[in-house]
Parts: structure tokens; sequence; C-alpha cells
């Protein structure tokens, strides 16, 4: 009897680990996989406002000056970066076109997405 609880015990340990194991390998080839597709997301113009504000949040263009995390919510709120800076750091990297600079809308929503960052 003794022995069927540890083999039982032993079994239900070892699937937990391998559970645990699956979902942070999961997790990782999630991050690994956001990080490949941005670079090919770029002259198409399919970077959303959304995903740029999330990209400078993150510091994936800390490279080209602008700050990360809560940094860059005090620097916008204090009018040091604005969605151009934002935008133009996107296109120096090779993520939006130049043209993107000149779409009003594009930058509204750059705005809209940076300030929403500080809400959550």
């Amino acid at each position: 009897m003794k022995r069927q609880l540890i083999a039982g015990l032993s079994v239900l340990l070892l699937s937990a680990v391998t559970t645990t194991a699956t979902h942070a390998e999961t997790r990782i080839e999630q991050e690994l996989s956001m990080i490949q597709l941005v670079p090919s997301q770029v002259l198409n113009n399919t970077l959303t406002p959304s995903d740029l504000a999330n990209l400078a949040y993150r510091g994936y263009l800390r490279d080209q000056g602008i700050s990360s995390y809560s940094q860059l919510i005090y620097d916008y709120k204090a009018g040091r970066v604005h969605a151009k800076d934002i935008v133009q750091a996107a296109i120096v990297t090779n993520r939006l076109p130049a043209s993107t600079l000149n779409d009003r809308g594009y930058l509204n929503a750059v705005n809209l997405q940076i300030s929403g960052i500080d809400s959550h």
C-alpha cells in the first residue's frame, strides 16, 4: 500500500513539473515570436499604434533615445517625448515607412496609446 501511494505521488509530482515546464516554455516561445515578428512588420505599415506604443514601452526603441517603462510615461507627461519621436525612432529602425510621420491619425493614435499605458 505504501509503495502504491509513493508511486502515485511520484507520478503526480512528475506530471506537475512537466506541465509547469511546458507552460514556461510556451511563454518563452511567445516572447521570442513577438521579437522575431516585430522587424518583419515594417514597411507594409502593419505595425499598429498600439504595437508601436508597446514596443516603445518595453524598450525596443532605447537605442534611438526613447526611454522605456515608467521613464517613458514620465518623459511623455513632461513633454520630453512625443508621438513624433516614437514614430521617428520606428522609422529609423525600419519598423515603419517614412510617410507615417505625416499621418496625423497614426500620430494621434500613438498619443492615445502612450497616455493609455499609464492608466493600466
